[in-house]
């Protein structure tokens, strides 16, 4: 349930970003052309709503097993090397992503502390910087994920495709197991 909450999330938030950027740079695109003057704002959101995207993202590819530091070492190996490999990328992901988390909340809080505001939005910076902390986090997470599965011998880089299938499944065999003690109960009344 945890993780179907967070691939929603993840998704989610990869989805109002990516749309976001692409109508921003458009209109600024078409502003430009048309008014032949540009939106000033566009640049600072673009940039931390870009930098929000690739965090998120990064998380999303760990949990989908196509982010780069588990491809490669982990496919070319088996046995007690390959957890081996698991835990050193693993122990070295999460190093990594506690450095950005802190990191990236100590420099929220200091921007949100100093009153810094946004050249053209002037809104707080600290706002826009929480994206490095939150997709930290979110990447963080999926690594201890995909190190837990991977340890227990279970498979971690499961498409999501495989996941739907096999949920289908799931809900047909119980589908059909409801079926079946219905008929039993309408069988045993006549």
């Amino acid at each position: 349930m945890f993780d179907l909450i967070l691939r929603r999330f993840e998704n989610t938030i990869i989805a109002i970003t990516f749309l976001f950027i692409t109508l921003l740079a458009f209109a600024n695109v078409v502003a430009r052309y048309v008014f032949h003057a540009s939106f000033s704002f566009t640049s600072e959101l673009l940039v931390n709503l870009a930098v929000l995207l690739t965090m998120v993202g990064a998380a999303a590819a760990t949990r989908l097993g196509t982010h780069p530091s588990f491809s490669l070492l982990r496919d070319s190996t088996r046995g007690a090397l390959h957890k081996t490999i698991i835990v050193i990328v693993c122990l070295g992901m999460l190093v990594f992503f506690g450095m950005l988390l802190w990191l990236g909340i100590g420099t929220a809080l200091n921007q949100l502390n100093s009153g810094r505001l946004t050249p053209a939005l002037q809104i707080p910076q600290g706002i826009f910087s929480l994206g490095l902390p939150i997709g930290a986090l979110l990447c963080g997470i999926r690594t201890v994920q995909v190190a837990v599965i991977e340890l227990r011998g279970g498979e971690a880089f499961r498409g999501e495709d495989t996941e739907v299938i096999e949920l289908a499944a799931e809900v047909e065999a119980r589908s059909l197991e409801a079926e079946g003690i219905r008929s039993q109960k309408e069988g045993g009344r006549k």
